[in-house]
């Protein structure tokens, strides 16, 4: 199986970095790359919980993709599943928080559980467009 890692320096205090990940209304700001928009999200954010996220292009292409929040420790660790509707395949995304200092943190996000290796290539890339978007929030 494939995988990748990001590590993210963001002008944020920790607690607002983490509320970012969960926050439907911050979510809606910065969960789908480039020009795509979130037309949808709903979120049900405890373990075991579940979320449907719709990322819609310019061409009014939707994209949709569900998971299940496997563990949760606040300000620190956040772990789901992704899977993109009507694939079978299910991949984890890893989340490590840490704090810098009382306006800086850090994200560690590892993606794992992909088939091949141009799979974990295109997700990195997606992640690195909505991790773009989410540094340029005012957190």
């Amino acid at each position: 199986m494939y995988q990748f890692t990001l590590s993210v320096k963001f002008d944020a205090p920790l607690p607002r970095l983490f509320d970012a990940w969960h926050k439907t209304e911050l979510m809606q700001q910065w969960w789908a790359p480039g020009d795509m928009l979130v037309a949808q999200i709903m979120s049900s954010f405890q373990k075991g919980g579940k979320f449907r996220l719709v990322m819609q292009d310019s061409d009014f292409n939707q994209h949709v993709v569900m998971g299940e929040y496997l563990d949760i420790v606040e300000n620190q660790k956040l772990v789901f599943s992704w899977q993109w509707q009507d694939s079978d395949l299910v991949t984890t995304v890893s989340l490590d928080f840490a704090e810098i200092n009382q306006h800086t943190s850090e994200l560690t996000l590892t993606h794992s559980g992909f088939a091949d290796q141009e799979m974990a290539d295109d997700h990195q890339a997606g992640w690195i467009g909505c991790l773009e978007k989410l540094s340029l929030l005012t957190l």
